[in-house]
């Protein structure tokens, strides 16, 4: 089991999204952006420190919006979290429009910006799925 800090970063009618794939269920996914909670670290501290990491950016962390228990398979592995969901805003930096790619550590995030309504029934998958009832 891993506690995650998730970043809910808005504009108009958008959020803030990273595309992933499941090479075992061949599935396109979306998530929120931010990252495990380090031993210690609270969980505004870890999603503050993980968007720096994987966009460069400070953000500012509003309050905690959500807690969710995430059980889940993930390239044919069992998965549990338990993700705290912060309500932020960008800070002082510019996002770009539509999509880009963000280099991070040997990995790169796709990142863009969706419409809660992209996702859900008939829609592309936003993962924990409980985020659909947040937005």
């Amino acid at each position: 089991m891993r506690a995650v800090a998730l970043a809910l970063i808005r504009r108009d009618e958008e959020i803030l999204v990273e595309r992933g794939y499941d090479t075992a269920k061949t599935e396109m996914f979306y998530r929120l952006l931010g990252g495990t909670i380090e031993f210690g670290e609270l969980g505004a501290d870890a999603v503050r420190r993980e968007l720096r990491e994987e966009l460069g950016i400070e953000i500012e962390v509003g309050p905690r919006i959500a807690t969710i228990e995430n059980i889940f398979t993930w390239e044919g592995k069992p998965w549990h979290e338990i993700a705290l969901v912060y309500d932020c805003a960008p800070g002082d930096a510019d996002l770009p429009e539509g999509e880009w790619k963000v280099p991070e550590g040997g990995v790169t995030h796709e990142v863009c910006w969706k419409r809660p309504s992209d996702f859900g029934a008939g829609g592309e998958r936003l993962y924990p799925e409980e985020l659909l009832e947040l937005l």
